[in-house]
Formats: C-alpha cells, structure tokens, sequence
C-alpha cells in the first residue's frame, strides 16, 4: 500500500480542503446564536429621575420626572399621552444622592404615594404626595434630622429601605437608613409614621450601611433590615461601632439590634450582607471582602450565620479560586437557596457552601451584578454589567448565558422598574443618570436553526471549494485542447512549408546549379536550402519567436525563391522606427502570406511584380504589411490551382492563438484597385500584439 499517495488523496480531496476554511470561519465569525434574543431601547432625557410606576391601581404606567426649573426644582406626572396630571414644586434642593424619588403605598389602597427628600442646608425634609387621589397623603417640607453638610453641599448618603407597620395601627410606617460623609453627623436608620409625624430613629453608629434590605427572615412575620456593610475608617468621634472595622448589624422594626453587632478588625473592609431560607434553616450570608493594607485581619471568605447571629460554617475564597470580588446576590427558589459571588470567576454556591458551578469571568474587569425579571417568566434573571467592556450580560438562576449586548451607561447605578402600557403589557425599564432603556429579553424562536449553522459552513466551503475545482479543471482541459490544436496546426503548417512542389524544385535549381558547374552558387543555395529545413524542425515546438528569427526565416524562403524564378519577381523587407527585432511574432507570420502572394498573385502577372514587406509600431502593436503588385484577388478568383490551405491554416492557427491570449491577433487582406477599378495587387495586413500575454515556446 502506497502510504504518501493515500495521504495526498485525502488532503487534496474536497472534502478535507472545506474542513479548513469551516473551522477558521467559525472560531473567527462565531454566530450569534442566543436562546435569548435582549433588546434594549434607549430613551435619551434631559432631566432628572425618570420612571414610570403606576400609580392609580390599572395596570397602566404614568410618566414621572425630577428636573430643574426656575427658581424651583419640580416632579411632573404625565399620563402615556403626555398629558399632564400635576407638577409639584420643591422650595429645597435635590441631590442625587439623596433625593431619587421611590413609590410606596403606606395605606395600601390603590393609590400609591410618591416619596422624595429634600434639603436646605444642613436640614433633610420628607415630601409625599398622593397625587392621583384628590383626598390622599400630602407632606410637604417636613423635617426629619440635621445631616452633613461641608463645603456648602450635602455630604450625605440615604436610601429608603422599606415599608411595615409597627405600631399596629394598619397603616405602614417609612423606613430608611441615613450615613452622613465623614464625621459630620452620626449615621443610623430611622423610621417614620407618615399619619402623625412621629419618628423613631434607631441606635446611633459611626458604621455605614450602603443597600439597605428589609425582610422576614426568622419567620416571625416581622421584617428584619440588614444591608451592605462598609468600614470607611473616617468617622472617630466617640460614637459606638466604629467604622475603622466591619459591623455585621442586624434591625429589628422596632430598630433595635436583633443580636449584638459581630465585628470584622480592619480598615477599608467591607461585608456583602444577604438573607436566606430553606427547608432547615433560615439565616443570613455574609461575605468579608478585604479592601485595606491590614495583612493581619481574616482572609476572605463566605460565611453562614443563623438568624441569633451564631457562625455556622465558612469557606475561604480562595479554595473557591477566587482572587478578588465584586458583588454578592442570593436568590431563593423552590428547592434551595443560592450564593452568587462574582469575582475574577463566576461562582455558584449552596447554603451549606458546596460548589454547585463556577465558571470565569467574561469581563475584562469586575463586573458590578443585578436580578430582575426581564422576560416575564416570574423568576429573576442575573445581569451582569462592566463599565470597561460596555457589556451587558444575561445569565439564568443556572448561570447559563442568555443574551450578549454592547451597552454604554452614563452611571453604575441602575435602577429597575415595570413599565405598563395602555394595553397593559409589562416591560421593564432602567435607569442610569440622564438616560433611560427598555429591556426585552425574549427566546429566540430560530435558535435549533443555529444547529445547522456549522454544517451549512461547511456545506458552503464544499460546493465552493468543488465548483473552484471544477472551473480548474475545465480551464486545464480547454487549455490543454488548445494546446493540442496548436501542435496539430504547427504540424500542419511544417507539412505545408516542406510543400513536395517547393522541395522537389528548390532541389531541381540546385541541380541545375551544379549541372551548370556554377558550385559556389549551388553549394549556397543547399545551404540556404538546409537552414531552411532546420530553422522549421527546431522550431516545430515554439509558438512565438522573435521578429529577427521570423524576418531571416523568410528572407531565407525569398532567397530560394528567386533561384527558382529568377527576375520573375522582387522582394523588398523595411522597418519602421521603434521597431527593435525583438519583439515577439507568431511563427510562420510573414512566409504563409508571402509564398501566397508569390504564387497568386505575382507569378500569374505577365513580367514579374514586387513584394513588399513593411513592419511598422502602432502603440501597443506591430503592424505587419505583406503587399504585391500581382493580380490581385479578383483575377485568380476560380483560377487558382492552389488549395488555400496555407491561408485557412493561418487563420485557425490565430483563432486558436486568440483564446489565449491577452489580446486578440488580428489580420485583413485587401485587393487594392486603380482609379478605374482595376486590379493592381493585393495586401495583408497582420496586427500583432506586442503584449500577447503568452510564453514564446
């Protein structure tokens, strides 16, 4: 078994030759081929926050913004149609890191309340209004506590945290948590009942909580808050838990500690803060992220606490492969509890702390995280989002990759909400600084078509690589036809040069030259005679030769010509300026058209004529003139002897030349006339390209 050709069969086939290009197309031009399809509609504002709840109960949104007038700050409310239901006026400022306005429904009728704090100095003022109820909550302008306040702007960070009722008089209470920037007033949370004014506020601390959450996690049908922890090391004075470490702070709704606040040492720390249910446990996950130069603190890691604030167990980050962190979520499904930690990899734990999946991060930097359901399924999608990248990133509960967007956002903060239309269809939408967008992630109802997407590659690449092969073919077979035309009609034209009537008598002559005892003239003559002979034997391969060959080749044949007919003829050869001899000719050019000219048309003329041969250069070609005085066409015309093959040979010798070529060879015979019409000889004109576009031999 011949092993190289087995091999070279196989890596020339067609099949292989498509293999290539296919996995080169795919790896490059991978398609896009999502479950999930995530369209993301931009609308640009020029004002401040910008939402659409709905506020009257049915199921229809409105529009609300914050902006800007003069002299005043406003909150507009428009119905879908832009027609407008009420404009609110702010005698206070807004800032944005405490006045983005939230909705609630502290009564719990269909009219939900708009909420939004504002500042004058150093003073913070609640505002509600009811809007769309004409008998609804209204509070304007009233205080609630001194914040920071440094440089002349507000210097501090408030978030709302929750609604609930504790004091049992059906109606719920505002909850919120304060941190004021630096040390210039204590930090805590505060509560609000929004039908007497009262306010509570909770133990004073030098401890931030940045994301405020408030839910039921010991079962006691009374909502515990807990949030994010940050130790910003830039609060000293004498307030309890300072913030030169990391509190795990637990609120009860009456805002006292559910159990005393567990301490993590260490400056520029943080702990991500989320609560968890299971089928055995409830209680809290918590993950120390270490953010200072402290070496002596713990190591990072993901702990469990129960709901008295007991550690349970814990798992470094590390183990988990984990290098540095970004963000936490937990989300609770039927069957058990789930911690997401995003970092430099993706990981996914369960609460008891096993590896459920990891995957690494797609991003170039750490991406910051989001949940909300943006396919309408009635669970939570994962968003994942990075600045540096301008990425955004669906993932399932399972961390499976839904939808890929390129996306650019003015800030980091998203805000998510439900968007009703008057055809009560939901979509969601996002906030991000001056901008707006709707989300719409739907399943791709063409995805199983992404399957054929390989194999119809590589489908493509066979077809084209098999039709290139096809035409390559076709074109060697053409070519090589062409090629065996023309050594047929070179052959062809040899027989008709060695013509047994110009042999025979050319050797007739030379007897006679030696019968004659004239030696030197017969000895001349064999020798002409045999150049002749070897001149068309060694070129019997060659196509082209040089203008020089074909001019000696020629005059050689007139030579023997004349010894045949004496002065029965004359034969002149001239060229013309820039004509160098080199150039390229088709053989056998001159001598077909010449002995025509000789045999039909001068020796039928009674006292001999002249043949002329002129070269001459028109551009980019040779002009090539054959020219006697004979008798012309018209006289030998059905008096001819000859057969005409010399011509006819000629012709289809540059029909043949011609489908290879670059361009076209191309010739005329003319009768020339007299005034009177009569004949007086005939010329051929032969139009040689100087650029054939073929090789010479």
């Amino acid at each position: 078994m011949n092993h190289p050709n087995i091999f070279r069969t196989i890596v020339t086939s067609t099949w292989f030759l498509a293999i290539i290009p296919a996995i080169l197309f795919t790896v490059f031009l991978h398609p896009d081929n999502s479950r999930y399809n995530l369209n993301i509609e931009h609308t640009k504002k020029n004002f401040g926050q910008f939402e659409y709840p709905d506020l009257n109960g049915d199921s229809i949104s409105e529009i609300v913004y914050t902006g800007k007038g003069l002299p005043y700050y406003f909150l507009s409310i428009f119905d879908l149609n832009m027609h407008v239901y009420d404009q609110w006026n702010f005698y206070d400022s807004l800032s944005a890191d405490i006045s983005h306005f939230f909705i609630g429904n502290y009564d719990h009728d269909k009219f939900k309340e708009i909420y939004i704090f504002t500042f004058k100095q150093d003073s913070l003022f609640l505002n509600v209004n009811e809007i769309l109820d004409p008998n609804g909550l209204k509070i304007n302008r009233e205080f609630i506590i001194r914040i920071g306040f440094i440089g002349g702007k507000a210097a501090t960070w408030l978030r709302p945290a929750g609604f609930f009722d504790t004091d049992g008089d059906g109606k719920d209470e505002l909850y919120f948590i304060i941190s004021p920037h630096y040390r210039s007033a204590p930090r805590g949370i505060v509560w609000v009942n929004l039908d007497t004014k009262k306010k509570e506020d909770g133990p004073q601390v030098a401890n931030m909580i940045l994301f405020p959450e408030m839910k039921d996690v010991d079962g006691d049908n009374r909502p515990e808050i807990f949030g994010t922890m940050s130790a910003s090391g830039n609060y000293r004075a004498n307030v309890p838990y300072s913030d030169s470490s990391t509190w795990l702070m637990v609120y009860d709704d009456k805002l006292r500690f559910k159990f005393p606040p567990v301490e993590f040492r260490g400056f520029g720390n943080g702990l991500f803060v989320s609560s968890f249910k299971n089928d055995k446990e409830n209680g809290y996950v918590v993950v120390h992220q270490v953010g200072g130069a402290d070496t002596t603190v713990i190591e990072e890691r993901v702990m469990i606490y129960d709901t008295a604030g007991k550690l349970l167990r814990y798992r470094l980050l590390s183990d988990l492969g984990l290098s540095k962190i970004g963000n936490t979520l937990t989300i609770e499904n039927k069957k058990e509890a789930r911690i997401y930690l995003f970092g430099n990899n993706f990981v996914v734990l369960n609460t008891n702390l096993d590896l459920i999946r990891s995957i690494p991060d797609p991003f170039l930097s750490i991406p910051v995280s989001f949940r909300y359901d943006i396919n309408n399924d009635g669970e939570d999608e994962l968003i994942l989002y990075s600045f540096d990248d301008k990425k955004i990133i669906v993932y399932s509960v399972e961390l499976k990759k839904l939808a890929e967007k390129y996306l650019e956002t003015p800030e980091n903060e998203w805000r998510f909400s439900d968007f009703y239309s008057k055809a009560h269809v939901r979509r969601v939408f996002m906030n991000s600084g001056s901008m707006g967008y709707f989300f719409n992630l739907k399943e791709n109802k063409y995805f199983f078509l992404g399957y054929s997407y390989y194999p119809g590659i590589y489908l493509l690449f066979f077809i084209f690589i098999f039709l290139i092969k096809r035409i390559t073919t076709i074109q060697i077979e053409q070519r090589e036809s062409l090629k065996r035309k023309l050594v047929t009609l070179q052959l062809q034209s040899i027989k008709g040069q060695l013509d047994p009537h110009f042999t025979f008598n050319t050797l007739n002559s030379i007897s006679s030259l030696i019968y004659l005892e004239d030696r030197q003239k017969a000895y001349d003559y064999m020798n002409k005679f045999t150049q002749l002979l070897r001149t068309m034997l060694n070129d019997a391969e060659r196509v082209y030769r040089s203008l020089s060959e074909e001019l000696q080749f020629v005059n050689t044949y007139l030579e023997l010509e004349k010894l045949r007919f004496g002065d029965k003829f004359n034969y002149v050869i001239e060229t013309g300026p820039g004509v160098t001899n080199k150039e390229q000719v088709p053989k056998l050019v001159l001598q077909t058209f010449a002995e025509n000219s000789i045999k039909h048309g001068i020796l039928p003329r009674e006292g001999g004529g002249l043949l002329k041969i002129i070269i001459e250069r028109k551009d980019d070609y040779l002009k090539i003139v054959i020219e006697d005085n004979g008798v012309g066409m018209a006289a030998t015309s059905g008096k001819s002897t000859g057969t005409g093959k010399g011509l006819k040979l000629a012709g289809e010798f540059y029909d043949t030349l011609n489908q290879i070529n670059k361009k076209p060879i191309d010739y005329a015979i003319v009768n020339l006339v007299d005034s009177n019409g009569h004949s007086t000889g005939t010329r051929v004109e032969v139009y040689v390209p100087l650029d054939a576009g073929i090789s010479s031999t």
